[in-house]
């Protein structure tokens, strides 16, 4: 279980991908829709790890990386 924080991390982080291409594409509402789920999931997994004491070593290290790595490829268009 306290693995769910690093799990829900390592889809949004996924969800990088298709949000590119649906701006790419045009397809606005779809990427606030997907970006919505991105930002649901970072508060969720935030909350879990802290809630039940969940921390961990990776997700200690994947906090500023994969805000950096979102921030950096969706400002780019």
């Amino acid at each position: 279980m306290r693995h769910i924080p690093n799990i829900i991390s390592a889809i949004r982080i996924l969800l990088v991908v298709p949000i590119a291409m649906a701006l790419r594409d045009e397809r606005l509402a779809l990427a606030i829709l997907l970006f919505g789920a991105a930002a649901v999931s970072d508060a969720l997994d935030g909350y879990l790890a802290r809630r039940f004491g969940w921390q961990s070593e990776l997700g200690a290290y994947w906090i500023p990386s994969r805000t950096s790595c979102c921030s950096r490829r969706l400002l780019s268009r």
